[in-house]
C-alpha cells in the first residue's frame, strides 16, 4: 500500500525525486575588440610667422597612419600662436594623443 502510494506521488510529480543534470550555459564567442591605442603620437612640422601666427604645418612621423590622428594635429595647430618674434621660423612639434 506504501508503494502504491510513493509511485501515485512520484507520477503526478515528475520533478520530485528526479535529480536533473545542470544545464552547461553555451560558452560565451569572443567579439573582437577593437585595438587599444596607446601611444599615440604625431610629429609635425609648422613655420611661425613674426606677428606669432603658427602656419603650414605638415606631418613628419605618426605612430598610427592612416587613423586620422595627422589630420586632427594640424587641426590642433591651426588656431596655435607662438610670441612675436623679429623673424620667421621653422619648428618642430610632437603631439601625444591619451586615451
Amino acid at each position: 500500500m506504501l508503494s502504491l502510494i510513493f509511485s501515485a506521488a512520484l507520477a503526478s510529480s515528475p520533478a520530485i525525486g528526479l535529480i536533473m543534470p545542470p544545464t552547461l550555459a553555451p560558452e560565451p564567442t569572443p567579439v573582437a575588440s577593437a585595438p587599444l591605442l596607446q601611444g599615440v603620437a604625431v610629429t609635425l612640422e609648422c613655420a611661425a610667422t613674426p606677428q606669432g601666427r603658427v602656419e603650414g604645418c605638415f606631418v613628419l612621423a605618426e605612430t598610427h597612419p592612416g587613423m586620422g590622428f595627422g589630420e586632427a594635429a594640424i587641426a590642433l595647430m591651426d588656431e596655435a600662436e607662438v610670441d612675436p618674434v623679429p623673424e620667421a621660423f621653422q619648428f618642430a612639434r610632437t603631439i601625444q594623443f591619451t586615451p
